[in-house]
């Protein structure tokens, strides 16, 4: 191999793997017959590699180039959002723990001293009708479940919550879970595309968020740690290389979003708290081709 193959091959190496594997060949063919007697690259075959690979990322970031399908995002986030929305259950995982270590359990019922334990009963159900792949009565579920959150948020006093705030990624991701189930072709697509090993993966990464969140609790930075567990989970359920289970974990990873913003920006007015932890994870999740610019119909 000749020096000047070998720094074409390393231009070349910072396209995508799969544009490299189909054209990377006939692209090095064309640069050497082109390059003459030259030894190293021209600054121009050299500028117009780097804005190739640079644009040809950018447009795959933003799904430009058509090769994610929405539908498939939905599908998948329809199968292995229920699961995910466990992880939010850490926080009364942890109160049980208190009230089990303290050998008083049966008067933290009593007292009430987890009011959403509905919710959570509710999401455990919607994700055992996905896994069997019972797309409308989970969404029924799933729509139940977002709603008796809203309903405790607002009315609770024991529930005090900053669903404008920290607690908005979890809001998010169960009206975008609900909406998966509802409008996207469903959990059965979802299983065809991750199998059960990556139901299974899902579902260890939640289990880990949640055993991250309890054994650690009071540790600086460690809930943003413990909800990132889920948005990885639901990247490797799907695949490391795959772009559909790269949206898959940004789809997820909205709660971490959320408690990521509140360290950024803090609290602030009503509408601006609205903006920040509702608009820009929004902004990002359509920008990224990670939910439908158009109408998506169930098939």
């Amino acid at each position: 191999m000749s020096g000047l193959e070998r720094r074409y091959r390393r231009l070349l190496a910072l396209y995508p793997r799969d544009h490299r594997e189909s054209t990377a060949d006939e692209m090095l063919g064309v640069l050497l017959a082109a390059a003459g007697d030259r030894t190293r690259p021209g600054w121009r075959d050299t500028a117009d590699l780097l804005w190739g690979a640079l644009r040809l990322h950018l447009r795959r970031i933003v799904a430009a180039d058509g090769g994610v399908d929405s539908r498939d995002v939905l599908a998948v986030v329809s199968l292995l959002g229920p699961v995910a929305m466990l992880a939010g259950a850490a926080a009364a995982v942890h109160e049980v723990a208190w009230w089990l270590k303290a050998g008083a359990l049966f008067r933290m019922w009593w007292q009430a001293q987890i009011p959403g334990a509905p919710v959570w009963l509710i999401w455990i159900v919607v994700a055992v009708l996905a896994a069997r792949r019972r797309r409308i009565a989970a969404a029924v579920g799933a729509w139940a479940a977002v709603l008796v959150q809203l309903a405790l948020n607002v009315s609770s006093p024991y529930y005090i919550v900053e669903w404008h705030g920290m607690d908005a990624g979890w809001v998010l991701l169960g009206v975008l879970t609900a909406a998966a189930l509802t409008f996207s072709p469903g959990p059965a697509r979802g299983l065809a595309l991750v199998r059960w090993r990556g139901f299974a993966v899902m579902a260890c990464a939640v289990v880990a968020s949640i055993a991250l969140a309890v054994l650690a609790h009071g540790i600086r930075y460690v809930d943003p740690a413990a909800l990132a567990v889920v948005g990885a989970g639901g990247l490797v359920a799907c695949g490391r290389r795959s772009r559909v289970g790269r949206r898959v974990g940004l789809v997820l990873m909205l709660p971490f979003m959320a408690v990521v913003l509140r360290y950024v920006f803090g609290v602030s007015s009503f509408a601006v708290d609205i903006a920040v932890f509702y608009g820009l994870p929004m902004v990002l999740l359509l920008a990224s081709g990670s939910l439908p610019r158009g109408r998506t119909v169930a098939r």
